[in-house]
This record gives structure tokens, C-alpha cells and sequence, in this order.
């Protein structure tokens, strides 16, 4: 049996035509490469060859960025009053960070930020602060990751006399945006050919032209190829908001990855050092240690913890900083919230009635004390575990604020459509969503939502509803060597439509099993293979059960293959994924 109870979800084989096509490739690259949907020579080619100046895009087929550009760059011209809205995630404060920072290169005077308080006023634009906005003179505002559905709120700011340029990349709900400028790839007659680009991305994008406007008129510009130094936002952004690290966007991430190697900003600096990263970068073959899980597991949880715990210009204010000593006290702070995040969402998660948990068809649990920072996070790890959706909410005044996340098999927002006579809004994808709802509705509410999860998965059948885990190959004992992780490492930054490959390797038998770490929760022990060969292995957080594993006991078992460095040696481990063991007592 499987330890997490889930289906192994073989890839098929590529066709022979596929392998045949391509001898330069080994047949574990081929089938990788077939896997991810990259088949054509010349996607092949743009996956492992990068060229920035091939592969990244002119800026000029946005729809709207010519009048972007141009009204900000009249702006700077004539020393108006310019603010850049945010949002509070990772991707929003990277955006105005680097926004700021292209601004005030090109000769911004009177220039400011804001990022709205995620609990206080949620996401977007919001009238109250435009109306502080107007007091304050502000003659224009630059959103950025935002403003896309904030029709009202732009109309209300135009009203007043300011002007509003929209930077964003959220789905479009309706066409009739009035901003004086709306760029977002996803507009239905924008011709501009990479739609998957975060906010930030968008905003390098408007940087660029703008960049390339000023220099052509004789303003004040930075000299040409200044703008590659603000790659290490874009990576950051782009990893952190989980977008596909595929075309442009893979482009984008592993030029910014070695501009992180070797970033000027002494925030980033400030925050790889107190994640005990030792950054290094070679020019000659252009490589670095950093990759994708840098971004997306070290430093965007420390960059998104600000928002998620206290407020996001903590993260905006590192990603600023001038000075070691500021950067210094900032990393900390970020890292101590990080830390605070952490144990709040392990709190809640042992706070959560565990009969609900495993009785109930859906997970719905929120108090006055749960913030709604960190409700994503907690309902995430919980439909991850209990394969359910978790609706987890915070109670503010007479309203539930909450966050939802689904298992593959349901369509989370087709379950809050069927629940809407007791939900004030709602919206979101098919597997992430959000909600809020008045208090008195609560028992209302939870019923509908196991009325209408018990409807949309009564003619799923078993294997319909079971988790899966994908699995890319099925690879033999002999195939585990350096050759198979230096080709690895050519797929490499992993991420979204591009994740770390995962093996089968069947008949082996587990020896000196145990369990570590500090929670106990870690799987250890050695793989012995048919041939006899040792390989160490460890699976993190491994269900407890999984410690009555016999010494001995033969097994199946999918993994991902990593290396282990120390005193100049470096030798193969495996990352346990799961594990099918006949004496699993």
C-alpha cells in the first residue's frame, strides 16, 4: 500500500517517434522534456539555452503601454505628484520596489508608495485611501498587481482629477476599465504573445519602454542594460506568486537568479545571509548556486510573512534599504514574523477539531483569533493532507473572511456558486478561492457546502476522487548516478508546469528505518537495491505510522534525486516522495 494512500500516476512513455527524433538527449531527458509538453526542437532549445535577448519580448505589443509610458514619463517631466499602489503580496511589494526604484533613477520628485493593509482594506484599490490620496495632492497612481476590477474606485480618482496608470495581471472580469492606461496581458485584443508574466513582470515590461522613451528623447535615463539589475525582483516575484516557469517567464527567472547572485540591494543580501544562503556566481559559464526553491521556499516566505503577520511595508522597506545595518534589523524582523507564521499556522492547524477532520466531507473552521493572512496557508496544508476542501476563515465584527482551497478532483468555485444565497462574495480558480459571508449564516453555510460537495462527488468514482502523485519515470538502480543529476540540473529553475522530476524504482528493501528531527516527523533510513547498492534516503514529514516500517521490509518507493555536500565531498541522496512497503505494519 502506499503510505499517503495515493495513486501513482505513471507518465506515458514518450513515443518512439519523439525519442527517435532527438539522439543528442538520453531517454530519462526525452521523457522529461515529452512530459512537460516540450516537443518541438526549437522549444527544446529555448528550454535549455536561454538567450535574453532572444527570448524576452518587446515590451511595445502590451495593449495601452505607449500611453503608460508616455503619462508617466510627462509626469516625471513636469515634477507631478506620483504614488505606486501595491498590493501586499510578495508579488506587490517586489513590483513597487522596483517601480520606485526606476522612478527615482529617471528623476522622480515628489514620488511615494502605499500597500494597503491586507486585513484592514483586503486587496485592490479602496475609496477611503483615495480620498487621503487627493488631499495629498496626488496628481497620479501606478498600481501594480492590482486595479484590473477596481472600475469604481478608478472612476472615483478620475472624478478628483487624478489620473490612474493600471500595471497588472490578474483575469480580466470586465472590459470597460477606465484607467487612463490599463496594461495586463491578459486583456482579449492585447497582441502581446507570453500571457503568464506576474505583476512585477508587467511592471518590468512598462520599465523597459519607458527605460527606452527616456533615452531616446535625451531625459534623464540610467545607460542601456541598467534594467537587467532589477531581475532579481522579477525572479523573486514570479517564483513566489507561483507563475509557470515556462517561454519568457523561465527566461526571466534564471537571468534574475544571477543577478540575485550577485544582487546590489542590501536587503536581499541581508536576507540570504540570515537564511544561512551563501550566494556564488561564476561569469564564466554563468552559473550560480541559487534556483527556485531559493525564491519560492527561502525568501518569499520571508518577503510574504510581512503581510501575512503585521504589514507589507516591512518587506517594501528591506527591499529599499541603503545600508547593512538597516537591511540587517529588517532581515531579522522578517525572519522572526517568517518564524511566527510558521508556528501560527501549526497552532491553528492542532486547533481544528480532528473529528471534523476525518468524518466531515468538507473542512469549515474560523474564529475571532485566526488571521486571515495565514487562512490560505493552514486550509492548503489540510486539503493537501486530508485530500477535502478546507474552508478556513477568520470571524471580523458580523462577517466570516475566509480562504478556500480544493483536491484536484473539485471545482472549488462551482461549490461556493451552489452556496451564494448565504455568501456576501466570493470568487477565485478552481482550486484557490476566497469568501466572506455574515456570522448568523455560519450552520447555514457549512451545511450547503457538504450539500453541494456530497453533489459534485457523487458520480466521481474512487480512483476520480483519490490523490495522486505524478510520476515521471520509472528509472532502474544503475541509472542513479552523477550523469542522471547533471542532467537534472539543466531543467532546472523548477517551479510551476516545470516541477522537480519525480522517479519510480521498484524491488528495493528499506534498511534502519527511524525517525528524526525534532517533531519526530522525518523518515530515515537506507535504500538497498537489487544489485546491492546503498543509498541513503529521508521523506519529510512522514505520517507517524510509518516508523513500525520493518527493517528489511522489500518496497516500491518514488523519490527525487538531490545531492548531500560537506568537507569538499559530495555524494547522491534520495528525497523519499512516498513508499510502498509489503510489511507497512
Amino acid at each position: 500500500m502506499s503510505l499517503f494512500n495515493k495513486i501513482w500516476k505513471l507518465q506515458e512513455s514518450a513515443p518512439a517517434e519523439f525519442l527517435n527524433a532527438h539522439p543528442n538527449y538520453s531517454r530519462t531527458t526525452k521523457q522529461l522534456l515529452w512530459n512537460r509538453d516540450i516537443k518541438k526542437e526549437e522549444d527544446i532549445d529555448n528550454f535549455f539555452n536561454s538567450n535574453y535577448n532572444k527570448d524576452v519580448h518587446s515590451p511595445h505589443t502590451l495593449k495601452d503601454i505607449d500611453r503608460a509610458v508616455s503619462r508617466i514619463s510627462s509626469a516625471l517631466d513636469k515634477g507631478e505628484s506620483i504614488l505606486i499602489y501595491g498590493d501586499y503580496d510578495a508579488d506587490g511589494v517586489c513590483g513597487t520596489a522596483l517601480l520606485r526604484e526606476v522612478f527615482n533613477e529617471l528623476g522622480a520628485k515628489k514620488l511615494s508608495t502605499y500597500i494597503p493593509h491586507r486585513e484592514d482594506e483586503g486587496y485592490g484599490l479602496n475609496t477611503p485611501s483615495i480620498k487621503d490620496f487627493i488631499k495629498e495632492g496626488i496628481n497620479l497612481i501606478v498600481t501594480v498587481d492590482c486595479g484590473s476590477s477596481n472600475i469604481e474606485e478608478i472612476e472615483f480618482a478620475n472624478s478628483s482629477g487624478i489620473d490612474v496608470v493600471v500595471i497588472d495581471h490578474h483575469q480580466i472580469t470586465r472590459d470597460d476599465n477606465p484607467a487612463f492606461a490599463h496594461v495586463n496581458p491578459h486583456q482579449e485584443d492585447d497582441k502581446y504573445p507570453f500571457k503568464d508574466l506576474c505583476g512585477t513582470g508587467v511592471a518590468f515590461k512598462v520599465c523597459t519602454a519607458l527605460l527606452d522613451f527616456r533615452r531616446k528623447k535625451g531625459a534623464k535615463a540610467p545607460m542601456e542594460g541598467w534594467e537587467k539589475w532589477l531581475l532579481d525582483l522579477v525572479a523573486l516575484a514570479t517564483v513566489t506568486d507561483v507563475m509557470p516557469l515556462k517561454g519568457e517567464n523561465r527566461t526571466l527567472v534564471k537571468y534574475g537568479l544571477y543577478v540575485l547572485a550577485q544582487t546590489r540591494r542590501p536587503g536581499l543580501q541581508a536576507l540570504l545571509e540570515k537564511a544561512r544562503v551563501n550566494a556564488t556566481y561564476e561569469d564564466g559559464d554563468i552559473s550560480t548556486n541559487l534556483d527556485g526553491f531559493t525564491l519560492g521556499f527561502i525568501l518569499g516566505p520571508r518577503i510574504n510573512a510581512a503581510g501575512r503577520m503585521e504589514h507589507a511595508n516591512l518587506a517594501l522597506d528591506l527591499l529599499n534599504a541603503k545600508t547593512k545595518k538597516e537591511a540587517d534589523v529588517l532581515a531579522h524582523i522578517l525572519d522572526t514574523k517568517n518564524k511566527e507564521r510558521q508556528k501560527l499556522v501549526e497552532d491553528i492547524i492542532n486547533e481544528i477539531d480532528h473529528k471534523q477532520l476525518e468524518s466531515s466531507n468538507v473542512i469549515f473552521a474560523g474564529t475571532h483569533d485566526w488571521p486571515i493572512g495565514v487562512a490560505g496557508i493552514v486550509a492548503g496544508r489540510l486539503t493537501q493532507a486530508y485530500n477535502k476542501p478546507a474552508f478556513i476563515y477568520q470571524k471580523k465584527g458580523n462577517k466570516l473572511i475566509g480562504s478556500v482551497r480544493g483536491p484536484e478532483h473539485l471545482n472549488i468555485v462551482e461549490i461556493l456558486q451552489g452556496c451564494e444565497d448565504f455568501l456576501d462574495k466570493f470568487g477565485g480558480h478552481r482550486q484557490a478561492a476566497g469568501f466572506t459571508a455574515l456570522v448568523e449564516h455560519e450552520d447555514n453555510l457549512l451545511r450547503s457546502l457538504k450539500t453541494q460537495v456530497a453533489l459534485a462527488m457523487g458520480e466521481m468514482s474512487k480512483e476520480e476522487v483519490s490523490p495522486r502523485v505524478v510520476v515521471d519515470s520509472e528509472i532502474s538502480a544503475e541509472e542513479i548516478n552523477w550523469n542522471l543529476y547533471d542532467e537534472l540540473e539543466k531543467f532546472d529553475p523548477y517551479g510551476e508546469s516545470n516541477p522537480k522530476p519525480v522517479f519510480l524504482l521498484r524491488g528495493v528493501i528499506i534498511r534502519k528505518p527511524s525517525m528524526v528531527g525534532d517533531a519526530k516527523n522525518h523518515f530515515k533510513c537506507l535504500i538497498e537495491t537489487s544489485s546491492g547498492r546503498t543509498l541513503k534516503a529521508i521523506g519529510f514529514r512522514f505520517p507517524p505510522e510509518v516508523a513500525h516500517t520493518g527493517d528489511g521490509s522489500p518496497a516500491d518507493i518514488l523519490f527525487e534525486l538531490d545531492k548531500n555536500e560537506w568537507n569538499g565531498t559530495r555524494e547522491l541522496d534520495l528525497k523519499l516522495v512516498d513508499v510502498s512497503a509489503k510489511y507497512l505494519l
